[in-house]
């Protein structure tokens, strides 16, 4: 009599990982400009923020000769509904034609209050010179921002957020942070409006 076949060991189909989405859209000045990653230098890994591909991750140490890209958390521009954290409004502070390092900063709103839409480096700048005054049982998940800084940061508690503290215990609408890497982007500016030439009819 045949021994009985042994058992087949069952197959493990492996999990995908979850696709990133590439950010195709940042805004400088007002306008919208059209993004692309790269080009890669040989050896460069891809930076993904959450569900964001960012394109390839490069020096980290920021330099005063690179433009800045802004991550604004929360923004409205790029959504994702099952990951809200993330969603953002990028800001570049020049859009220059050939491929450029851009230096990352996170853009972060702390006041619950602060609802606007920001499309220029400027508008940025000087949210973080105005303040609020938090109330006195504000928590820390009532700042706009804290889910996105829980995830990406080691800022986790109003405690934190000591260091943009005013002496008379004022925070900053919003708070710009060294993301500590750059990436490389190409861009397309918009297309100028071209000079209508027909006469005019008299």
């Amino acid at each position: 009599m045949s021994a009985a076949a042994a058992p087949k060991a069952k197959t493990k189909t492996p999990v995908k990982p979850t696709p990133k989405v590439h950010l195709e859209e940042a805004y400088c000045n007002g306008e919208v400009v059209k993004l692309a990653a790269g080009p890669y230098d040989a050896g460069e890994r891809t930076l993904v923020v959450g569900p964001w591909n960012m394109g390839p991750r490069v020096s980290p140490k920021p330099n005063d000769k690179r433009p800045n890209l802004y991550f604004v958390i929360p923004g409205t521009q790029h959504q994702i509904p099952d990951e809200p954290r993330y969603n953002n409004t990028e800001i570049l502070s020049l859009a220059p034609d050939e491929p450029r390092e851009f230096d990352v900063y996170w853009a972060v709103v702390l006041d619950p209050t602060l609802q606007e839409d920001f499309t220029t480096e400027k508008e940025l700048i000087m949210a973080t010179q105005e303040t609020f005054k938090p109330d006195e049982d504000f928590t820390f998940d009532q700042v706009p921002a804290a889910p996105f800084l829980k995830a990406l940061t080691k800022i986790s508690s109003l405690d934190d957020l000591k260091k943009w503290r005013r002496p008379d215990g004022r925070l900053p609408r919003m708070a710009i942070i060294t993301a500590g890497f750059a990436v490389r982007l190409t861009m397309e500016k918009p297309e100028e409006k071209q000079a209508d030439t027909t006469p005019a009819e008299h």
